[in-house]
């Protein structure tokens, strides 16, 4: 990451060097100073690179580090420092240059990362009932990733869910397997807390009408056995559970 202005010759460092004589350890020589930006404080430890492969050391105590012996031509600085942003920039040594160059490195912090606050999907369980793998669960970025389609086709084709023909040619979830009596055996469906089958609606809903471009999760469980506790006394058919955006 460059810094913007984060790397300039040291104020009045150009007079200074003017008022001292060259000394031959100071040819090819550059002298790094490590800050934080807007204060005084030295940033010791920094890990400094030259040019990807030499690596020049870390700063001292006082933020500093001479790197001598560096060959004519340009060069990339870079310095790495727990807390602070990844730092570059361009410098050049030369005959025409000064030498000793006094570079001052300005630091800036990394912004602290809020701790994640729990989703409305953890609170509710969802994050729990996925780690015992007990059903069949659909996360947000495998819902994006399924690019809007019916949700009855995502649960027949990625989780092998019977998917039948209900009343006025619905498609319904049904057991994996028909009832001894024969009739129609519908999952039960809870949609964001709420049952809305067998109780809120007589007939279950029709999944060709609902889109993974709608939902935020899904919870899918094929018998009675693999249901949560909450749903066992309705989903002797197995059980669907939603959860929309």
């Amino acid at each position: 990451m460059r810094i913007a202005h984060a790397l300039y010759l040291v104020s009045a460092a150009a007079g200074m060097l003017a008022a001292r004589p060259a000394h031959s350890q100071d040819a090819r020589t550059v002298v790094l100073r490590f800050r934080k930006t807007g204060d005084t404080v030295a940033i010791r430890n920094a890990q400094i690179t030259i040019d990807h492969t030499i690596e020049a050391g870390n700063t001292d105590s006082l933020g500093m580090i001479r790197v001598p012996d560096l060959d004519d031509g340009g060069h990339i600085v870079e310095a790495v420092a727990r807390g602070y942003q990844a730092y570059f920039d361009k410098f050049t040594s030369g005959p025409n240059v000064r030498m000793p160059i006094e570079l001052e490195i300005l630091a800036v912090e990394v912004a602290m990362k809020p701790k994640g606050q729990p989703t409305e999907l953890t609170v509710a369980g969802f994050d729990q009932r996925r780690a015992k793998a007990q059903g069949k669960f659909f996360t947000l970025a495998q819902l994006k990733a399924a690019d809007g389609r019916p949700l009855a086709n995502l649960l027949k084709v990625d989780a092998g869910a019977a998917i039948a023909t209900g009343p006025r040619g619905a498609s319904v979830l049904a057991a994996g397997a028909a009832p001894s009596d024969g009739g129609a055996c519908y999952a039960a469906v809870v949609r964001d807390g709420l049952r809305i089958y067998p109780f809120e609606s007589a007939t279950p809903p029709d999944l060709d009408k609902i889109f993974t471009d709608d939902l935020t999760g899904v919870e899918f469980y094929a018998r009675a056995s693999l249901a949560p506790a909450e749903l066992k006394d309705v989903a002797s058919c197995g059980a669907l559970v939603l959860w929309k955006r």
